[in-house]
């Protein structure tokens, strides 16, 4: 299945660019036609080992070899996948669904049914991505109180279903004996032997190569070109508009920003009363009414990403239907520099992300809620594990590391990702997404990528 390098010979009928959530499920779906040829280009490492995979682990510290880092204006820094799996292998193993009433303002073709259909596929208990609720028995401490205090006050989801609610929901999880279950893993394993499907790691591609309105292939950054019937970008919302930022700019119709929406957060710390076992990162979350994700992090971020004796763990406040906006453009840098992906050359520039400050109205509900979260630490849920006075408001909204909606579905490309105008080029990951979500976007890329591999595998497309 994999090859070290490619060559400027090679054709391919379907070429997907990107082996993260989105295009692993291409790849395995395309390729069950062994008619079909299928290249996967991804820039990373081949299949993470289970220490990668541990859920107690974000291995997303500065010496990661499974994660780009992107520089924020604000000066943080905004962190995505790489390698086989992309952010399913790097993320904190949350996979739960949008609410249903998210889709309202998604293309014709996205109905209630097509979409529980394909998010079933990956969630069902028998699903393809290992999906299940922590058992009450399993909760962290701090996630025991957090629910305590929120069943007491809100609407509480039944564990069995699938399906948020406005209120408190227990963190549907990809995991299997402590493992994420990444989308390498689910789909690109189980293809390792199809003749038809070659995927190639250490594979940057550079730009898009365009004849008139037709992409006709890429260009890697080590010059090799490779043609084929159809380019499918799956390199993430970040990486994908670098792709159109660095590619012919007339044909694509991609001026010299790409906007995009972001996810941003409050967070709330606390000093904490004892230590306890690594539990996963996010057991639990309250919806709110107003767009909101209140998420109970089981403990200091540094335990996970250093190892860490952590100490202050903290609740985010999430804007989520409150999604913030923001611009992708190419920065300039000079020769031999040290940027995203590499050393480029004086001619290239490296990915900077400028997020927008948040509308004012819903900057005051994030605040609001940020308030409550202040006082539910003070409550008596939480007396045995919040040291007294350490409650502290960070003045900072940060970023979710959720960019989302570049290329919107409706109004820049199709309800299967085709691109307006353009021929022989597709976009399937969170570039397409057309709304915000009141979750974050995981399971959705996932079961956006199922349900369009499968309609492109029928033909259904033409």
């Amino acid at each position: 299945m994999r090859s070290p390098d490619v060559s400027g010979s090679e054709h391919s009928d379907v070429v997907i660019v990107g082996a993260g959530s989105a295009g692993c499920v291409l790849a395995e779906k395309l390729s069950r036609d062994g008619a079909r040829s299928v290249l996967l280009l991804e820039q990373g490492p081949s299949f993470p080992d289970v220490g990668i995979r541990d859920l107690r682990r974000l291995p997303v510290g500065a010496d990661s070899r499974y994660v780009t880092t992107i520089p924020e204006r604000s000066g943080q820094v905004v962190v995505r996948g790489r390698g086989l799996g992309g952010s399913s292998a790097i993320n904190g193993g949350y996979f739960l669904r949008w609410h249903d009433t998210d889709f309202a303002g998604w293309p014709a073709g996205w109905d209630r049914g097509t979409v529980e259909s394909a998010y079933r596929e990956l969630d069902d208990p028998d699903g393809t991505m290992s999906v299940r609720p922590a058992a009450d028995a399993e909760l962290g401490a701090a996630a025991s109180a957090f629910e305590s205090f929120w069943s007491a006050r809100v609407p509480v989801r039944d564990v069995a279903h699938r399906w948020p609610i406005v209120g408190l929901n227990r963190v549907l999880g990809n995991h299997l004996g402590g493992l994420r279950m990444t989308a390498a893993e689910a789909y690109l394993r189980p293809a390792a032997g199809r003749p038809n499907l070659r995927v190639v790691t250490g594979a940057r591609v550079g730009e898009l190569l365009v004849r008139g309105r037709t992409v006709t292939g890429v260009r890697t950054v080590g010059g090799a070109d490779i043609s084929g019937g159809e380019v499918i970008l799956c390199a993430g919302t970040l990486g994908t508009a670098e792709l159109l930022l660095r590619s012919p700019q007339g044909a694509l119709r991609v001026g010299q920003t790409v906007r995009v929406g972001e996810h941003r957060e409050i967070q709330v710390g606390y000093g904490r009363r004892g230590v306890e076992e690594l539990k996963p990162l996010l057991q639990t979350v309250v919806h709110t009414d107003d767009g909101v994700e209140i998420r109970c992090y089981s403990d200091d971020f540094d335990r996970y990403i250093s190892g860490g004796a952590g100490g202050r763990p903290v609740i985010g406040i999430a804007g989520m239907t409150r999604a913030g906006r923001g611009e992708v453009t190419l920065g300039v840098v000079g020769p031999g520099v040290v940027a995203p992906g590499g050393v480029i050359p004086a001619a290239r520039g490296g990915l900077r992300l400028s997020l927008a400050p948040l509308d004012p109205a819903d900057a005051a509900a994030m605040w609001s809620r940020a308030d409550d979260v202040a006082d539910m630490l003070a409550s008596t849920e939480f007396g045995d594990l919040v040291v007294p006075g350490s409650i502290v408001i960070d003045p900072v909204i940060r970023t979710s590391q959720h960019a989302w909606g570049s290329m919107p579905m409706g109004e820049t490309t199709d309800g299967l990702g085709a691109v307006d105008g353009v021929r022989g080029l597709r976009i399937v990951d969170g570039s397409i997404l057309p709304t915000p979500g009141r979750s974050g976007p995981h399971a959705t890329t996932m079961m956006m990528a199922c349900r369009i591999g499968d309609d492109l595998a029928a033909g259904d497309h033409a």
